[in-house]
């Protein structure tokens, strides 16, 4: 009785396939993580930066306000 190893070898062969495949799915997914880590930590910053501009802004809106108030009354004496 023969034994057919064609099929022994096609097997070992599909199954470091397999390995492959999922060692490259691992990759992906750690990649994948690491970019959604990075867009958190960027849309963090942006939300700081853009409080950090909005109070800015109403200091500037203030300040605007007290020259303009100040301007009229120069302008009155």
């Amino acid at each position: 009785m023969t034994v057919d190893r064609s099929y022994l070898g096609q097997s070992t062969s599909n199954e470091h396939k397999m390995i492959d495949i999922q060692h490259e799915i691992q990759k992906l997914q750690a990649d994948l993580e690491f970019h959604e880590q990075k867009i958190r930590l960027i849309k963090n910053q942006l939300e700081q930066k853009n409080s950090k501009m909005s109070a800015i802004m109403r200091r500037v809106a203030y300040l605007h306000r007290i020259r303009d108030r100040f301007a009229g009354e120069q302008n009155e004496d």
